[in-house]
């Protein structure tokens, strides 16, 4: 049986890194349940936290990785519902790149 996501350097799903962005709407009572899932699972992070809605930052290896993410919080007591909002790939070398700004002759950014 062959990987369908084999490419001849290997893995390729091994060199992608996921950024995804979710909204999480929940019951009030379950704020503290969240916040100890995010503790124990270094790929989220939450950005913004209200009484029954949060968003989280999730980063991965995979888009697997992000969809067991997403199973695991709709299965937490008092969640409702986890909606993913934003999915970007990006090659793993890439994230190392150095950013440059662009800047008009004044020397700011426009």
């Amino acid at each position: 049986m062959s990987d369908v996501h084999a490419s001849p350097k290997g893995n390729a799903m091994k060199d992608e890194y996921h950024i995804s962005s979710l909204v999480v709407l929940h019951r009030p009572d379950a704020t503290n349940t969240l916040k100890a899932f995010v503790d124990l699972h270094a790929a989220l992070d939450i950005a913004v936290q209200g009484e029954c809605r949060c968003v989280m930052v999730c980063e991965t290896a995979s888009q697997r990785a992000v969809m067991d993410h997403i199973d695991a919080l709709e299965a937490l007591p008092g969640v409702i519902n986890v909606s993913l909002i934003y999915h970007h790939v990006e090659p793993r070398a890439v994230m190392d790149d150095v950013v440059q700004i662009a800047t008009t002759s004044q020397g700011t950014a426009p």
